[in-house]
């Protein structure tokens, strides 16, 4: 059988990985790009074909202590390597010819020649709170471009932080990197990262589609362990012997700069008028495409793969509280995404989910109001949807702020599965929910781009 020429598309999430292995032929059977497991996304002269191979694995949150969030990098390469392999194995027929990563936002890898040194903070991470209000003290000619409200969990404040309390930790690391960049520093050794990554980190003008140099120095940190930025779609480096080895791919293949995982969906979901996407996994993201730098106070505004925006309105307490709920009273996720078929009740309990802060409410933290000895576990599964479900339809009604009316609103990510718990949704958002045009988004996004990287000039 003839070898068929695909690409790898890498998403590195919060708490596991997925890897695509798509095809590059766009000569596909109809009946092939009918299949549920057949993303399409438009390309320069063609489409991705159908997916031959997918694989997954997960790893830990660390919680060290209340209102701190790290993982262990180690853990992400060692997934990466299982998830590359079991797609892979699905797919003996494919030629690799380039890959790409996208992944998680904010936080902060300290790498060094390349391993870390010391655990990465992630975006959930709250110790950064006092420095994220520091940027306030700062003159608007210096924050004027960065088109986002201040949030501890973002890279800016994270670095402040580990150089005002573990200063030889920044003095020993090379890079302070995004996480989708230190996963491709282990991949071709070259220290990276792109537009839709860096204006997430409160230290990139967002007018100037450069690093804010000003402002990093105003705030005293070291600019040359900020990586360089390239375009989503540029290859930045080839695959290393050694990595290539690990992950049973051939050495060479170019590795492209890769985006943003939300930047990444919104690339591979190919948005209509008037549509909006909502993504559902450990966090939720309400995104929508945005022409002209128009920063608003309730929602945040990132690159877009390529050019423009897109502005978010992300809820953190979304698959990681649900997790929580879910460990906690001992239940499966089916049964917890089950309960979204019980009628709701009058005297129902209440269930704020604010387990961990949000962003535009960092002071709030969860409860269960109004119990009584008549409620059952699956009341307060039921509760627990329902508090989440309406936290995200608060964070639509910011985007309507914001001038953004979306008439449907596209669905996808892992936490968007369950039909029942998709009814729910659709019911409390009150807009009609179309499934995406691939499952795993994200990763078809990335998967995208190593096909763009696969035909760049430079190469």
């Amino acid at each position: 059988m003839r070898a068929r020429r695909a690409v790898v598309g890498v998403d590195l999430g919060t708490s596991g990985v997925k890897v695509l292995v798509v095809s590059l032929d766009a000569a596909v059977p109809d009946a092939d790009r009918a299949a549920p497991d057949a993303p399409l996304a438009a390309l320069d002269g063609g489409v991705l074909g159908r997916v031959l191979g997918r694989g997954r694995a997960e790893y830990p949150v660390l919680v060290p202590s209340v209102g701190r969030a790290e993982s262990n990098p180690a853990d992400w390469w060692q997934s990466t390597c299982r998830a590359v392999r079991q797609a892979l194995a699905q797919a003996r027929d494919a030629e690799v010819v380039a890959l790409a990563v996208a992944g998680q936002m904010h936080g902060v890898v300290l790498t060094s020649d390349p391993a870390p040194v010391r655990q990465a903070i992630l975006w959930l991470d709250q110790r950064a709170a006092a420095e994220a209000d520091r940027y306030a003290e700062l003159p608007a000619s210096l924050t004027g471009g960065l088109g986002n409200r201040p949030s501890a969990g973002m890279a800016g404040p994270i670095l402040c932080w580990l150089a005002e309390h573990e200063p030889e930790h920044v003095a020993a690391a090379q890079w302070a990197l995004q996480p989708k960049d230190w996963l491709r520093l282990q991949l071709t050794g070259e220290a990276a990262t792109d537009p839709t990554d860096a204006s997430g980190t409160l230290l990139y003008d967002l007018k100037r589609d450069a690093w804010a140099d000003d402002l990093i120095a105003a705030l005293g940190l070291p600019h040359d362990k900020l990586p360089p930025v390239r375009g989503s779609e540029q290859p930045s480096g080839a695959l290393l012997p050694g990595p290539a080895a690990e992950l049973g791919l051939p050495p060479g293949l170019p590795v492209a700069t890769g985006a943003a995982d939300t930047a990444a969906a919104l690339y591979a979901a190919d948005l209509q008028a008037d549509d909006a996407m909502l993504t559902l996994g450990s966090g939720g993201q309400w995104a929508v495409p945005e022409t002209e730098f128009r920063p608003t106070a309730a929602t945040n505004l990132y690159r877009a793969v390529g050019d423009g925006y897109y502005r978010l309105a992300p809820v953190q307490n979304v698959g990681v509280t649900l997790n929580w709920v879910r460990a906690l009273l001992d239940v499966s996720w089916a049964d917890l995404y089950d309960a979204a078929r019980r009628p709701a009740r009058p005297n129902a309990p209440v269930f704020a989910p604010y387990l961990t802060p949000e962003r535009w409410d960092p002071t709030a933290t969860g409860a269960w109001t109004g119990l009584t000895l008549a409620h059952r576990r699956e009341d307060l599964l039921r509760s627990a949807l329902d508090g989440v479900a309406a936290l995200l339809g608060e964070r639509l009604d910011d985007l309507r702020a914001a001038g953004h009316h979306p008439r449907s609103v596209i669905l996808g990510g892992g936490g968007a599965a369950h039909p029942a718990w998709r009814a729910q949704l659709a019911d409390t958002v009150a807009l009609p929910l179309r499934p995406s045009p691939a499952p795993w988004l994200t990763a078809t996004g990335a998967a995208r781009l190593a096909a763009a990287a696969a035909s760049h000039p430079s190469r």
